[in-house]
């Protein structure tokens, strides 16, 4: 993880603004899993780019990509999110903390979800995360792994999360108790690894139409819930 911190910090000692750092680097990342090439280009342009070859800022972007992958395999965790603390408080930009690892596995292990699973104030996707980990392949293979979030940052670091933990999910950009829906990310698992994509255009209309009374249903079910096991459902 420190690698990773040393690349950032390699491209903030340019002179660039921290908060844009971070959120390029996911938007980096989403393009490049999306293969879109005209936004990932667009990003590339709004940096110099102009020291030798392994200095440059897209070189740094690139080597905490890769890092990434290499610690998260090793680790099978939540790095993303321990990445965003930590550079929030090295960085003082922001000051958001998440639920810690320990007792995201603990409520999981707790909950033992199946099946469809929802967290309509999702961060990074620790909770989503350890809830994936207590289910086996074949469990993996029919669950729906949901989560939402008010802040776009953590939208899409949940959304890169399930596509790394190679899960069928969705991640939406908007308040959930306000039912809003203004973004929505994606992910498909196969056993050649996750792929993402944004919902765009007519896609993401038709999902709108179908997430919102969806999510409404949850909520009203949320008592209902807490007084009795669902096998259709676990909120977080």
């Amino acid at each position: 993880m420190t690698e990773i911190l040393k690349s950032l910090e390699a491209i903030l000692s340019q002179g660039y603004n921290p908060s844009n750092i971070f959120n390029d680097w996911l938007d980096l990342m989403l393009f490049a899993m999306q293969r879109d090439d005209e936004p990932y280009l667009d990003i590339v342009k709004k940096y110099k780019n102009d020291n030798e070859i392994g200095k440059r800022e897209i070189d740094y972007f690139a080597k905490a990509f890769a890092d990434l992958q290499i610690e998260m395999q090793k680790t099978n965790d939540d790095i993303l999110g321990q990445i965003y603390m930590q550079w929030n408080q090295s960085t003082k930009f922001r000051g958001q903390f998440f639920t810690p690892s320990h007792v995201a596995g603990m409520m999981a292990k707790m909950l033992n979800p199946k099946g469809r699973i929802l967290d309509p104030c999702c961060g990074s996707g620790i909770l989503l995360i350890e809830a994936i980990k207590t289910m086996t392949n074949e469990e993996l293979d029919k669950a729906v792994i949901v989560g939402q979030d008010i802040d776009l940052t953590c939208v899409k670091m949940c959304a890169l999360n399930l596509l790394f933990f190679n899960v069928n999910g969705f991640v939406v950009w908007g308040d959930s108790l306000m039912m809003e829906c203004k973004k929505a990310y994606e992910t498909k698992r196969s056993y050649l690894g996750g792929s993402i994509r944004e919902l765009k255009e007519e896609v993401f209309e038709k999902f709108k139409d179908s997430y919102n009374p969806s999510l409404q249903k949850i909520i009203e079910e949320k008592s209902i819930l807490q007084t009795q096991k669902s096998e259709q459902l676990t909120f977080f």
